[in-house]
């Protein structure tokens, strides 16, 4: 078996950036006790079952946002994951005298500072973004007037009437399918300032398995619950690969590998670098 491992690996520099906070502030005397984690620092279980180790408690349950999320924190030490919140989630915080640690990517905090910018300056602000995912929830909770969109459907359905639009976007998104929407709302409102912040993590990922080299089968390891990740199972498929997806090494059927013999093995950028290392020692040695 032939076991070729696609380039970029390993944490983006937003996910070692809430690590390193996080970890930090486990190891820190001073820093008040518990701490928290406010929803999950990063979509990778692994990661924060390794956190747990260090004392760090996660606060999260599916469909409870950020801000009823705070309802369960008392006191200590809150950290505000790699998506970011709102200014609401900020304030509540800070009204309910918790120590304050911000992980929020600095890509995602770039988003926020240019959405709150051009409201002020009167601009109808456009964000394509995925349903319920933590960093649009953040990005939502700025304002009430901004325009979320995820389909083209939705960017049809608008009805600006002013010349002064600005569109943006979740960082984690497809460049190919978030392409079409910016087409789109350019179409529609020909004076539109298109402003494309995906991250530079996700675009060269994404790249990187749009031009993978053929193959009997590619491995996507991250977890479910990772944008990015989704996002470079999508672009492999939409190649005509077959693709299968997986958390950890434990997830490979070992019926999947029957009759493989050249195998392509990307991850997420929030995928602990140990764990794709796994799986590939594992292919290798499925060739023997």
């Amino acid at each position: 078996m032939i076991v070729n491992k696609i380039e970029p690996q390993g944490y983006c520099g937003g996910v070692i950036h809430a690590i390193k906070m996080a970890m930090d502030a486990a190891k820190d005397p001073s820093i008040k006790k518990p701490i928290y984690m406010l929803g999950q620092i990063i979509h990778n279980s692994n990661v924060i079952k390794d956190l747990e180790r260090y004392g760090i408690i996660t606060i999260f349950e599916e469909g409870l946002s950020r801000l009823l999320l705070l309802d369960k924190i008392h006191s200590g030490t809150v950290i505000f994951s790699a998506h970011g919140v709102s200014p609401k989630v900020y304030e509540k915080a800070k009204e309910k005298g918790l120590n304050i640690i911000d992980a929020t990517c600095p890509y995602v905090l770039m988003v926020h500072k240019k959405i709150e910018e051009h409201l002020n300056k009167n601009y109808e602000c456009i964000y394509i973004g995925t349903k319920n995912h933590p960093e649009c929830e953040g990005v939502l909770g700025i304002s009430d007037k901004i325009h979320f969109v995820s389909t083209l459907e939705d960017i049809k359905n608008l009805n600006i009437n002013s010349s002064f639009v600005y569109a943006t976007n979740q960082t984690t998104l497809s460049i190919f399918d978030t392409k079409a929407l910016f087409d789109e709302i350019k179409r529609k409102y020909p004076n539109a300032y298109i402003d494309d912040k995906i991250c530079n993590a996700t675009t060269i990922r994404q790249l990187a398995m749009e031009n993978q080299p053929s193959c009997d089968l590619c491995i996507v390891v991250g977890d479910k619950k990772s944008s990015n990740t989704k996002k470079l199972v999508e672009a492999s498929k939409n190649k005509g690969i077959h693709t299968i997806f997986v958390e950890n090494l434990e997830q490979l059927k070992k019926e999947s590998l029957d009759g493989i013999h050249k195998v392509n093995v990307s991850s997420g950028a929030s995928t602990p670098s140990y764990i794709v290392d796994e799986i590939i020692e594992y292919l290798l040695a499925h060739n023997e």
